[in-house]
């Protein structure tokens, strides 16, 4: 089972994608938040494999708690939906060791 977190700021996305996701047995919605600032606390509290963020949020100032779950979280999907334009922007989180520089490019390029 894939365990979901749902960051927006607008309670009505949150709604509306536990909604629609509560119909698929394969995943769970561990938990939500409206302030990406405090997303990160509760995204180590939670330890979702997926988090979905509005892209269509007003000033969305996601950068900081993704990069930073990023980080901490290798592996972590993070899901980006924007509905005004029907798009999905995917990031995940990878760790790579580099010991020269065709090992950079290698990153680059898969």
């Amino acid at each position: 089972m894939k365990r979901v977190f749902v960051l927006s700021r607008r309670s009505l996305f949150h709604q509306g994608i536990e909604t629609l996701l509560s119909q698929e047995a394969e995943l769970e919605i561990v938990g939500q938040d409206t302030k990406p600032s405090e997303a990160v606390e509760c995204i180590q509290t939670f330890n979702p494999d997926v988090i979905i963020i509005n892209l269509d949020d007003p000033e969305p100032d996601l950068s900081s708690p993704v990069l930073c779950v990023l980080r901490e979280r290798v592996g972590i999907r993070i899901v980006g939906l924007s509905l005004l334009d029907n798009k999905i922007c995917v990031f995940q989180g990878e760790n790579k060791l580099i010991h020269q520089l065709d090992d950079l490019f290698n990153a680059i390029l898969e």
